[in-house]
């Protein structure tokens, strides 16, 4: 049905697929879906609802990882990138900050997610850099960044997981901001199981001219996210062309012989039913190239 490997998640269709997890991945794949992802966390430390893009695959039981897994891969889905769990909130400097003890609780950060993985056969696991260390030099940041990253390709090479690092634009103390500031990171680290989670809405924010820096970074691109800007809907409720840059992803995917999941890592713009019709139409138009 689509020319990409758009990603819904567990609740992009809650009113017309009812509740179920199973039941909603069963109703995406009737919709011709290829994938899922999950970007959804909880935590007793965040006061906010952040289930709103995915029901937080690492506070799941293990019984519902596996029928999961199961679902995706009997329905010929894959299952894109997740969300860890934070340690901390709101973020610190954790990996920017070189401490030793932040270090580990990073890594181990990571290691609790290596189970997750497993079970849902997943390839890719969202991994965000937190804060600056306003006490640094940029550079130290960046080094001690690196480190921590190469030690974390050791934890999720051997299960054949790739980290996503991901820009991002909430807040301005937050560390990794422009596809250029990424895309020098997963050089640095030099290893396949770390590349750039190229999230259109934040660099839409951030920087601007997305099929510009999509092609300027594409060698080190191992994942998008989309989310129109202003407001994080579907495409088409904000300003950027979604029907252009889906078009350019596919052209160029084909003629480099990469396969992307997109992730749709937004909000409906209108509750209930009507809202899940106009999300499915809005895919509808922006793949119709």
């Amino acid at each position: 049905m689509f020319n990409l490997k758009y990603a819904p998640h567990i609740g992009s269709f809650t009113h017309s697929a009812g509740k179920d997890p199973i039941d909603q991945i069963n109703y995406m794949a009737d919709l011709g879906f290829k994938a899922l992802e999950d970007s959804g966390f909880v935590s007793p430390l965040v006061s906010f609802n952040s289930t709103r893009m995915g029901i937080g695959m690492c506070s799941q039981t293990p019984e519902m990882l596996n029928k999961i897994g199961e679902t995706l891969a009997k329905r010929g889905m894959e299952m894109g990138t997740f969300v860890i769990t934070p340690t901390k909130w709101p973020p610190i400097e954790l990996v920017t900050s070189g401490k030793p003890e932040y270090q580990e609780e990073f890594l181990n950060k990571c290691r609790s997610a290596v189970e997750v993985a497993k079970r849902l056969n997943a390839k890719f696991v969202t991994i965000t850099l937190d804060c600056f260390d306003r006490s640094l030099p940029i550079e130290m940041q960046t080094a001690n960044a690196i480190d921590a990253l190469r030690k974390a390709c050791d934890i999720f090479e051997p299960i054949g997981v790739t980290m996503a690092i991901e820009t991002l634009a909430d807040h301005h103390e937050l560390f990794l901001r422009t596809s250029a500031q990424a895309y020098m990171i997963c050089k640095a680290v030099n290893r396949n199981s770390c590349k750039i989670l190229f999230d259109m809405y934040h660099l839409q924010k951030n920087e601007g001219r997305l099929i510009y820096h999509i092609d300027m970074v594409w060698d080190e691109i191992g994942y998008f996210q989309i989310g129109d800007e202003p407001g994080r809907c579907e495409p088409g409720t904000g300003e950027i062309n979604y029907k252009n840059i889906f078009k350019h992803i596919h052209q160029k995917s084909k003629a480099t012989n990469k396969n992307f999941i997109l992730g749709m890592e937004h909000f409906n713009s209108i509750d209930g039913i009507e809202g899940e019709k106009a999300l499915l139409e809005a895919y509808k138009q922006a793949d119709n190239f």
